[in-house]
């Protein structure tokens, strides 16, 4: 008995250190996965700026593909809606983009993170833009009272939506008004204002999204992990912009 016991622990411990072993190995690929993901993003990136002399982020032809980041994170939230899923919170949005150390005790920096007042029109069809709609029911009822199919266009009100604007990557996170601005978007209708900014560009200096964590650019420290690898690969597509004097 005491030997099959001890028999019994020991394929215990060696199920366990394989199991173990395996589970490091997969977290590793997928950390190299995440690593590739993001280089490969960076030199399309880098292909789409040098072959154009545009300098309004907007109008430059590397907009369409942050729109396209942006706008696969949207979906991912309608998604989160309609399946009764937790759904995204603004706050991890401002995190991931990089806001989240606005106040930071890590980098001595504070002063590089400034809100900035702001009246830049935004369009709902063509724009970069995040909203986090939150209740399954007002996103329903938006979208059977809103927009030109039901008779009632898009009209922004500026007590009610209200938004930031990122420089340099021209992307715009709506923080109020949010089931509305969601309906104009999804129509392909509608212009708010943006009625803050915040400006990535001074916090270049002092950290980095390696495709899986913030960094500390001066001792590689770890901030903390991104929650969504497009939205952290957004904040380094913004180093090249500003790099090419592009916002």
């Amino acid at each position: 008995d005491i030997q099959e016991n001890q028999h019994c622990w020991m394929n215990w411990r060696r199920w366990r250190r394989n199991f173990r072993r395996k589970m490091m190995f997969l977290f590793c690929n997928e950390d190299r996965k995440k690593k590739e993901r993001l280089n490969s993003l960076l030199q399309t990136t880098r292909n789409l700026i040098k072959n154009n002399e545009i300098k309004d982020v907007r109008k430059n032809p590397v907009y369409s593909l942050i729109r396209a980041m942006s706008n696969y994170h949207l979906y991912d939230i309608v998604r989160e809606l309609y399946e009764d899923e937790e759904v995204t919170d603004v706050q991890s949005i401002y995190k991931d983009i990089g806001e989240y150390l606005i106040n930071s005790n890590k980098l001595n920096n504070c002063k590089s993170f400034e809100l900035g007042e702001s009246n830049i029109n935004i369009d709902l069809s063509k724009d970069a833009i995040l909203v986090c709609a939150w209740n399954k029911q007002r996103f329903v009822d938006a979208l059977l009272n809103i927009g030109q199919n039901v008779g009632n266009s898009f009209e922004y009100d500026k007590t009610n939506h209200m938004a930031t604007y990122i420089f340099p990557i021209g992307l715009t996170i709506v923080y109020n008004g949010n089931h509305s601005s969601l309906s104009g978007i999804l129509k392909g209708e509608g212009t708010i204002q943006a009625n803050q900014t915040y400006d990535l560009v001074p916090t270049y200096d002092y950290m980095y999204f390696d495709g899986i964590y913030f960094r500390n650019k001066i001792n590689d420290e770890k901030l903390y992990k991104v929650e969504r690898f497009e939205i952290g690969a957004l904040y380094e597509i913004g180093r090249l912009l500003a790099e090419n004097g592009i916002r």
